[in-house]
């Protein structure tokens, strides 16, 4: 049976947004092949979250909710501001609901990585330095990360958007604004 264009295109566009979660989710186990209690978390939730999406079976037939975790990698910008990273799909989620509308939101354009978040309160202004280093914080914690140089978008969080059944850590985002990150100049 032959298929029209139109009754194609929307199945691509199916499969393209399983490939980009599913990059996203290998991202993030990559991300986390340390040791630390931190990342056994991390890899803990990212099971979790596949047992739920349907691409794995839970040996104890049971789902374990772990998206109260706010475990998010912490770093602090040349001015002081706090930065905070997601380990995994889930935490992006939960990163992304918990920003302010003064804080700004990033993220490697079109590459898998980590929500961002450089969180801000009323008046405060960072200087160009804190969006840099906040750039390349987003570029390391991507697939990008042995790259020289990578584009990282970032908005205000009201500009960042869930679409209704998206998979865990997808977004749409508008209104932003693009700095090239460069993750060799970061370190952890």
């Amino acid at each position: 049976m032959k298929r029209s264009r139109a009754a194609i295109d929307p199945l691509l566009a199916e499969v393209q947004a399983e490939i980009d979660y599913l990059e996203q989710v290998e991202d993030a186990v990559r991300q986390a092949s340390e040791t630390s209690t931190e990342d056994l978390q991390a890899l803990q939730e990212i099971r979790s979250e596949l047992i739920a999406q349907g691409y794995m079976e839970d040996p104890d037939q049971r789902l374990r909710e772990s998206d109260e975790s706010t475990d998010f990698r912490h770093y602090k910008t040349p001015s002081g501001f706090e930065v905070w990273v997601g380990r995994n799909n889930r935490q992006n989620d939960r990163l992304t609901r918990l920003a302010s509308d003064y804080d700004l939101w990033f993220h490697t354009q079109e590459i898998p990585g980590s929500h961002v978040l450089l969180r801000l309160s009323a008046g405060d202004a960072p200087e160009r330095s804190d969006l840099q280093y906040v750039a390349n914080v987003s570029a390391y914690f991507s697939r990008a990360r042995q790259s020289d140089r990578a584009p990282v978008v970032y908005t205000e969080p009201r500009h960042v958007y869930k679409p209704k059944g998206a998979k865990p850590g997808m977004v749409i985002y508008k209104q932003e604004r693009i700095l090239w990150g460069e993750p060799q100049h970061f370190q952890p």
